[in-house]
């Protein structure tokens, strides 16, 4: 089954039918954009690196010589739990990451209704992928 696009082409819209973004879309890869240019066509594609190698392959087994011509890491953003962003927005009003600490982490626990263990859990596991979305984005190296 092929996908099939509309392309602007001498002022009428006509259906091409894409190899190609099929066998991407086929892996679960998502065609960010593309363009046809002195017959090459080429695709911006977000894909893992398993389902890049995947792609490649298939297009490479049917005859066709793909190569990837560049390389940006998507970084996701940090997906918070509703109870994780509580206590982290609580935390910081009530002065728990100032210098001279407001409020403890028992009292933090106390207010929401946890145990200090799973407080302490809960916002660390926050920092945790705070910290690594940042560092992905500004830092140096693999997180």
């Amino acid at each position: 089954m092929n996908l099939g696009h509309l392309v602007l082409a001498d002022e009428q819209l006509s259906k091409v039918e894409c190899d190609v973004c099929q066998i991407i879309q086929s892996y679960g890869a998502v065609i960010a954009g593309g363009r046809i240019c002195r017959g090459k066509a080429t695709f911006m594609v977000v894909a893992s690196t398993y389902q890049l190698a995947r792609i490649l392959k298939e297009l490479h087994d049917r005859g066709l010589q793909p190569r990837v011509v560049g390389r940006a890491k998507y970084i996701k953003e940090p997906e918070l739990t509703e109870d994780q962003l509580k206590l982290l927005d609580l935390a910081y009003r009530m002065g728990f990451f100032d210098e001279s600490r407001k409020i403890s982490l028992k009292d933090l626990a106390s207010m929401v209704g946890v145990s200090p263990s799973a407080a302490d859990r809960r916002l660390r596991r926050a920092l945790r992928k705070l910290v690594e979305h940042y560092l992905s984005k500004y830092g140096k190296g693999e997180y």
